[in-house]
């Protein structure tokens, strides 16, 4: 009887630990929906430095550009295609039409700079305001965000808003960590490139 009891103990541990729910799978790819939809990538909007020598440096009008030129360069690489409006096309549609469109580089992200937004949140009413003729220019509805590109130290962390811009809601949010310095638009168009489409 005591050896029956022994061996049933010394077993217990593995059937409670096989009952546990497994921990949820993070999708590898969570913007790969958008993939096949028509999107909107505007320009990202905002920079903001911290302490560190190299931060401070940064000449945010020529790297900002830089940034949308490897964003729309690796994903065209990567066999994305044509289906996304990029920074370069939302900015040219809203200057050939600047009595429509508001400036694709001044959305008003005020808001959407502080307290990490949740899905389902409504866009500021100035975004959205502002959004929806550029994406209206485009025959598109949903637009990617890139808000702000803040420095921590040797590294950046970039927060990626994804809007529906008819329902005027936010429908994912994520803060991309990328490398800072030399390697922050190579690091960056790779870690974003790996958010829609397989390398």
């Amino acid at each position: 009887m005591r050896h029956a009891l022994l061996a049933i103990a010394l077993c217990l541990p593995h059937v409670v630990a096989a009952q546990q729910p497994a921990a949820p799978v993070a999708a590898a790819r969570p913007l790969s929906p958008f993939a096949e939809q028509r999107v909107a990538l505007v320009p990202v909007q905002s920079w903001r430095a911290d302490t560190t020598a190299w931060s401070k440096s940064v000449n945010w009008a020529v790297t900002r550009l830089a940034i949308d030129s490897a964003f729309q360069a690796t994903l065209l690489d990567r066999g994305l295609g044509k289906k996304w409006s990029y920074a370069a096309d939302v900015v040219r549609s809203a200057k050939r039409n600047p009595t429509y469109a508001s400036d694709p580089y001044a959305l008003g992200v005020g808001r959407l700079r502080g307290v990490l937004p949740k899905p389902t949140d409504p866009l500021p009413p100035v975004v959205a305001d502002n959004l929806r003729p550029l994406t209206a220019l485009g025959d598109t509805r949903y637009a990617l965000i890139p808000v702000e590109l803040r420095a921590e130290g040797d590294r950046v962390m970039l927060r990626i808003v994804v809007a529906d811009t008819r329902s005027r809601a936010i429908i994912w949010v994520a803060e991309l960590p990328a490398l800072g310095g030399d390697k922050l638009v190579e690091s960056l168009a790779m870690q974003f490139a790996d958010l829609v489409i397989d390398p």
